[in-house]
């Protein structure tokens, strides 16, 4: 009896999520490169993306409670006193308050005894040009913004060599403005269905001097991975993710830097630990095609932050 269609919980979208590849069957996966320098403004890969259908869960309504150590990710509730035009008109001043407010926010959450702010990034998406002034927008594309090496790099750069810590964490803060996500939300994959060894790829970036990171993950398809996100998220809604934690002993054996915690001290969560924590976290934004496809769909702020912890 031929195999009827997928059926899926009501909380979940089949959408097309765009994984890497190496050019070619059976070519080995690195170096990989992105480089942004040779053929300007053209972009080039070395590796492909591929189209792979996926379930996303939708937790608007799930009792799932993911947070930053157990899954990666989480969402809190957490309303601007910014005003959101002028966020999204990339104004000085209201992205120096917004920068506050934010660091408030990662200590309350987190307990970090330094936070170090860093990559301001606007992006805007509408269904037709708006004349607005141009913002990037939304990366489709599965990634992680952060190798150990690059993360250790911009854990110096943002002033980490001035004392020890035992831990440092790099974790995006990402809020939409405005108005709700329409289309184009950001999907998030669970940190316990990776194969850290298997599914992440190291892949240099060949860019402008002021991009400071050299390293990214490119992300391998797996059925095993599950991904979430939260539909229509709101303004006064916040994700945080990790793009990188001194403290996943699992990270660190995978990128083979076990026990060789930041400044010298082994971390929690290295071996003998009791218990691990999840090391980072697979992003990319997707088309929900049963979601609107007239009119602006999205404006989002993302801020990237080192956090030191003693």
């Amino acid at each position: 009896m031929p195999a009827g269609p997928a059926v899926h919980p009501a909380s979940a979208v089949s959408t097309v999520l765009h994984y890497a590849a190496p050019l070619t069957s059976g070519a080995p996966d690195e170096p990989w490169c992105i480089d942004a320098l040779s053929r300007p403004p053209e972009v080039i890969f070395n590796f492909r993306m591929v189209p792979h259908e996926t379930v996303v869960m939708d937790l608007r309504d799930s009792e799932v409670r993911p947070t930053l150590d157990t899954m990666g990710f989480e969402k809190v509730i957490a309303p601007t006193r910014v005003d959101q035009r002028a966020l999204a008109g990339q104004s000085g001043p209201a992205l120096d308050r917004y920068r506050r407010e934010t660091i408030e926010l990662l200590t309350s959450v987190t307990g970090a005894a330094r936070v170090e702010l860093f990559d301001a990034t606007l992006r805007r998406q509408d269904a037709t040009p708006s004349g607005a002034a141009p913002n990037q927008t939304p990366h489709l594309r599965v990634h992680v913004d952060q190798t150990p090496s690059s993360a250790r790099a911009r854990a110096v750069l943002r002033g980490g060599e001035e004392r020890r810590y035992g831990r440092f964490q790099i974790v995006n803060v990402w809020r939409p403005l405005l108005e709700p996500v329409r289309n184009y939300p950001l999907a998030l994959c669970d940190y316990r269905s990776l194969d850290v060894r298997a599914d992440l790829v190291v892949t240099r970036l060949d860019f402008p001097d002021w991009l400071k990171d050299r390293e990214s993950y490119s992300v391998k398809h797996s059925a095993r991975h599950r991904w979430h996100y939260w539909r229509s998220l709101s303004p006064d809604e916040v994700l945080l993710f990790k793009c990188y934690d001194s403290a996943s002993r699992s990270l660190a054996l995978a990128a083979g830097a076990a026990g060789a915690g930041y400044g010298g001290a082994e971390p929690p969560g290295t071996p003998g630990a009791a218990a691990d924590v999840a090391g980072l976290c697979p992003h990319t934004a997707f088309y929900d095609d049963n979601g609107p496809a007239e009119g602006h769909l999205r404006t989002s702020l993302e801020i990237r932050a080192v956090l030191f912890y003693d």
